[in-house]
């Protein structure tokens, strides 16, 4: 049972990490990650590519505030693996079917593949979904014991 609140923690430190890094390069190379996604098939258009330049970090701050808060800390771990899952699923859009798209990403991740870009997501995706997997367990543990002491209640 420690093991697993270990694994947990790590997860969500993991994406707290991750979000707050991503966020964070996206608004300091703010010029340069709005000139990549004008450059992208998917969000060229320049009054799409402004939008999206300013909601992708502020989605990636606000995940990463929720997953830090302790009562919307499993909701942050959902949208975190929803924002990541997104994310592969552009990078295997580009993959197939875009030559020469400049990563989007700030930072080190910039200096990524595409393919090496594929592999580190897919990373945060198992993770992300092995969390979600040990919250639900975890809740599910709690309801039957709920439940069980409610049923022993009711019948004193």
């Amino acid at each position: 049972m420690r093991a697993r609140k270990h694994i947990q923690e790590f997860i969500r430190y993991a994406f707290i990490i991750l979000l707050f890094y991503a966020a964070a390069t996206k608004f300091i190379e703010h010029p340069q990650f709005y000139n990549d996604l004008l450059n992208s098939p998917v969000f060229g258009n320049e009054k799409v590519a402004v939008f999206i330049s300013w909601l992708i970090p502020i989605i990636e701050f606000t995940i990463a505030g929720l997953l830090v808060s302790s009562k919307f800390r499993d909701l942050g771990l959902y949208l975190g693996v929803g924002l990541i899952f997104l994310f592969t699923v552009y990078i295997i859009w580009v993959l197939e079917f875009s030559k020469n798209i400049p990563c989007s990403c700030g930072g080190i991740i910039n200096n990524f593949s595409w393919q090496e870009h594929l592999i580190f997501n897919s990373c945060f995706l198992v993770l992300g979904i092995l969390g979600i997997y040990l919250q639900l367990r975890e809740k599910k543990k709690f309801l039957k014991i709920v439940l069980r002491n409610t049923k022993n209640a009711y019948h004193l």
